[in-house]
């Protein structure tokens, strides 16, 4: 091989891509993966779509609001806009997190508006190949498993699929107000 050729150089760089690249996958092999976001409950680990997530936050700074129910706590200045908050764990089991400012927030999108949802913990992106979904839910708590239809495996842990958009579409939450 002439070194100082560029050309060649060239060449020999692709051939040896082209050898060692054998026994990575193709386009055509690889497996389209579920993407979602880890976080409890009370005592539910559950993991929700990324698509229905727009960002999760720290507990920011807020202002509470008089005549809502319990788990209405506020409204916090995000950027230059309101996002209300609202304690998860309170509206869905109805005892309120001990500690909120540990907590963090997921934002959703709630008819349009973004929307503050303070849950106790949460575990970061989760990724799961569509091989590994299951119509079989674990146990979660009644009031929760009414926003769960599946689950995926994962090593042994199953993670049921919590669904924000089963949840706002649940006329309970419409009714904030005492």
């Amino acid at each position: 091989m002439n070194t100082s050729d560029p050309f060649d150089l060239l060449l020999d760089i692709e051939q040896r891509c082209m050898t060692n690249a054998a026994g990575l996958p193709t386009l055509d092999q690889t497996q389209e993966e579920w993407v979602g976001v880890g976080f409890r409950i009370g005592q539910d680990k559950l993991i929700a779509p990324m698509s229905e997530i727009q960002e999760i936050l720290d507990l920011p700074e807020f202002t509470f609001v008089p005549g809502v129910k319990s788990w209405m706590v506020g409204v916090a200045n995000v950027r230059g806009s309101l996002l209300p908050l609202m304690d998860l764990k309170g509206y869905i089991l109805g005892e309120d997190i001990k500690n909120r400012k540990k907590g963090r927030v997921i934002v959703i999108n709630y008819k349009g508006f973004n929307t503050g949802l303070i849950v106790e913990e949460v575990y970061g992106l989760k990724h799961f190949q569509f091989k590994d979904k299951s119509d079989e839910i674990p146990g979660v708590h009644e009031n929760v498993s009414r926003y769960v239809d599946m689950a995926f495996n994962d090593e042994g842990d199953k993670w049921p699929v919590f669904s924000f958009e089963n949840m706002t579409s649940d006329e309970r939450l419409i009714h904030a107000s005492l």
